[in-house]
């Protein structure tokens, strides 16, 4: 693994600290031994240590969920990190038109935060562009500090050097400055790393919810 993004399995490049609890229209998901998974949320209304959330729909099971009669877990993605509670519920009602349930927080929030950049395995085609030309490349790791990628052989990049990546991610364009961090010979090609230069900070927090949410997606918070 790069270093420049951290390792993302690796408990020693995670703090966990009390945080925030979320806002009203945040999404969450809820975690309940009755179902098993992850399952996506809002939150309808917040009152202290009380949450109103949308009750979860299971794609699984067309019925609707009952109220869990023992704790369930709450997780959301902010700028910060990853959020997460453990709560009771203790009421079912409605929001309007929207079947709710009334959450009892069992302690305080916790926020999970990453030392370093975290990474996540995508496969993005990109574009590089040097004073030399311009070169078609493919995105093999994103993160929010940069990216590692499989390029031609005959891709004329210098260490240090300052070039400009253009590539789609979570139906975003991104064009922005970068530098080479290191490069590898690999099959096919050669694999470069690159390190994002002034990345505007709308782009950044972007790129920081869509790495926890594919790391949310395949492994949850550690």
């Amino acid at each position: 693994m790069s270093a420049p993004f951290g390792e993302t399995a690796n408990p020693e490049d995670v703090t966990r600290r009390p945080g925030p609890w979320p806002d009203v229209n945040q999404r969450v998901e809820i975690f309940g031994s009755t179902w098993g998974t992850w399952l996506p949320s809002r939150v309808e209304d917040r009152r202290a240590d009380r949450l109103v959330v949308a009750v979860p729909q299971n794609p699984d099971r067309p019925e609707p969920l009952g109220r869990p009669t023992d704790f369930v877990a709450v997780r959301w993605t902010g700028p910060r990190g990853i959020g997460m509670v453990e709560a009771t519920a203790l009421t079912a009602s409605r929001a309007g038109i929207v079947p709710t349930w009334e959450l009892v927080g069992r302690g305080q929030p916790v926020l999970f935060q990453r030392r370093r950049f975290a990474r996540v395995p995508v496969v993005l085609p990109a574009r590089v562009v040097t004073r030399r030309g311009a070169w078609g490349i493919t995105i093999l790791d994103l993160a929010e500090g940069g990216i590692r990628c499989l390029a031609p052989q005959m891709v004329p990049i210098e260490p240090g050097e300052p070039i400009e990546v253009a590539f789609d991610f979570d139906g975003l364009g991104v064009t922005t400055g970068a530098q080479v961090v290191r490069w590898a010979l690999a099959p096919g090609g050669v694999t470069i790393v690159f390190r994002f230069v002034e990345l505007p900070r709308a782009v950044a927090d972007r790129l920081r919810r869509f790495v926890f949410r594919q790391e949310l997606a395949t492994s949850g918070a550690r």
